[in-house]
This record gives C-alpha cells, structure tokens and sequence, in this order.
C-alpha cells in the first residue's frame, strides 16, 4: 500500500463524494491509485528534464485539490480550509518535510489562499498550483499548513523541475492532452496503460511543453479547437508539432531514466495506435510505422547509447523558428 491508512481514508472520503456524479463505475481507490500513480512517472520525469524547459519550478510531490472541485457534500472534509494535499508522493521532498495527505494549505509563501479568487474554469486548486510554481530558484517552499488543531509553518527545499500541472481527468475527454500549462490523461485510457506506456504519453504531451508548441501555434493564428485544424495549413503546423513531440519524447524519456526505444514499439501496440487517434488514417498523425520510424531515427542518430543524459538541441533550436512550412 503506498498510502498510509489514515491518509487513504481521507482521500477515499473525499473521492467517494465526487465519484457518483462525475466519474462513473470506478472505484475511489481506483481513481486515488492513478493519480498517485501518474504523479510519480511525472516528477521523475519532469525533474528529469528541468535543464531543457525554459520556465521551471519547484517539484514538491504533493497532489492538492480543493472544495469547489467537488459538489456541496465535500464541503465537510475541508473543515479546515478550503485547499488541502489529497496525496503525497512516497519519498518526494514533501513526504520527507511530514507534510500528509489530509492537512490544510492556509498560505503559499506567505499569500494567504484566502485571497486568492479563482475566474472562469479555473479552481481554488489550479490558483494554488501556479502560485507555488512561482517559487524562485533561490527561494524554498514555504507553507501554512493547518493540522487538526495545530497551526504548522513548514519549509522545504524541491528540485527544480518543468513547469506543468500533470493530472487524470475524471471525464469524458481525449485520452491525453496539453495546453501548455495543464497535461491531462483520461482515467479510463490511464488504466489501459503500463508505467511505460504511461511515460510514453506523458513524454510526447510534455514534449509540447517543452518546445512552446501552444505558443509557436497562437503566432501563427492556429486553433486546435477548430475542426479545421486538419485541414490546410492548419493541418500542416499541427503534423509537424506532432513529429517535433514524437523526436522529443525520446530524449525526455532517456533524461528519465528510461530506454527510448520504449517510445517505437509503443506507437505500434493497440493503446499507442488508440493514443494516435485510433485505426483511421489521421490528417494530423503520421501513420504508426511512421511515428515508430521517425523516432527510430531519432535515436539512432542522436541517442544511440539508449540513454541520457541528452542535451537536443537541435529540437530545442525549433522553439525560436516558426511552425510553419519552410
């Protein structure tokens, strides 16, 4: 068991309220386990590669979630306020400062979480997430954390890692997905992986983040929300996104500790050819072998000892030229 029992009855209190409305025939334990589980893969693999993103921030191993992500119900387990840590990565720097699955965030270095006022789709949780991500390099993490009846003021040195909120999305969506700031796996696709596997998805999304595809797109007035994304130029720019993130992930993958070629045989297994948009050809997807070929190549002829460390700059040289057509 990777939780402590205390711990993982909080967190099942806290998921049973939002698992009949929102998540469907999965159990709460079930659902505490892929967040957990999706948590260790990222921080490794996010410290992994901090020298290769240009905005970095502090990996700290806590999974928090706040009241307004939940139905009225859930207003009882945040007794205490309303953002809290849902979970702590076992052996990560906050598992290490005692900091538990359960405890109350009153302040992020020293804002109060009382001012701060989430707009639009944003919840109390992903404010809180950024404002931590905002720690300077020099600076440790620095929290007011409220215990029962206790008041703790904790503080922690985190490694640095690449600035993204990875998490499991509890709803109907695409299997994965990045905007730049937030990685997102659909639950019933993270189910249906390996840790490898995972790390393979996980790889390509944050391979996105890492070579600024979302704003490389907006410069060039491209909308991935639009069904003409797979069309014309649209479809251009957004083939050749996936291919920068196809080659990158190899490296992101070796800086992790893991053998790149994992990233081949994946596109070529059903969960990759699911990952890939399905059976049918895509607009946007080079076909499987393709994507198992190119990055192939990738590794041949810049990683052909099948592991890091890897300094790409050859792919990290892209970020500053334009997506489109040469």
């Amino acid at each position: 068991m990777l939780l402590g029992t205390d711990a993982m009855k909080y967190v099942l209190a806290v998921l049973l309220v939002l698992l009949p409305a929102a998540v469907g025939a999965q159990s709460s334990e079930e659902l505490a386990a892929q967040d957990l589980r999706l948590a260790r893969i990222a921080d490794a693999m996010l410290v992994g590669n901090s020298r290769l993103c240009r905005q970095t921030m502090p990996v700290t191993g806590m999974i928090l979630h706040s009241a307004d992500q939940y139905g009225d119900g859930a207003q009882a387990l945040f007794a205490n306020g309303p953002l809290a840590i849902a979970q702590v990565v076992p052996d990560s720097v906050a598992d290490q400062a005692d900091l538990r699955a359960g405890d109350s965030i009153a302040a992020i270095n020293g804002t109060p979480v009382a001012h701060l006022n989430p707009q639009g789709e944003d919840h109390l949780r992903e404010l809180a997430f950024f404002l931590l991500a905002d720690t300077a390099v020099s600076e440790p993490v620095a929290l007011t954390v409220v215990r029962g009846e206790e008041v703790l003021m904790i503080n922690f040195s985190a490694p640095r890692g690449c600035r993204s909120l990875v998490e499991i999305l509890v709803a109907d969506g695409p299997n994965a997905r990045s905007d730049g700031r937030v990685i997102q796996l659909q639950y019933d696709f993270a189910t249906s992986l390996s840790d490898e596997q995972m790390a393979v998805v996980l790889a390509h999304e944050l391979a996105h983040t890492v070579l600024e595809h979302r704003r490389r797109k907006e410069a060039l007035g491209i909308d991935n929300g639009s069904i003409l994304r797979h069309v014309g130029r649209n479809q251009q720019v957004n083939r050749r996104a996936e291919v920068e993130a196809d080659r990158m992930s190899a490296h992101l993958l070796a800086n992790a500790g893991y053998d790149p070629m994992i990233v081949p045989q994946f596109w070529q297994t059903p969960e990759g050819i699911r990952a890939g948009g399905g059976a049918m050809p895509s607009f946007v997807y080079p076909s499987q072998a393709a994507r198992a070929q190119i990055v192939e190549r990738e590794i041949a002829m810049f990683l052909p000892s099948r592991r890091g460390p890897s300094w790409p700059g050859h792919l990290l040289e892209l970020r500053d030229r334009s997506l489109a057509a040469d």
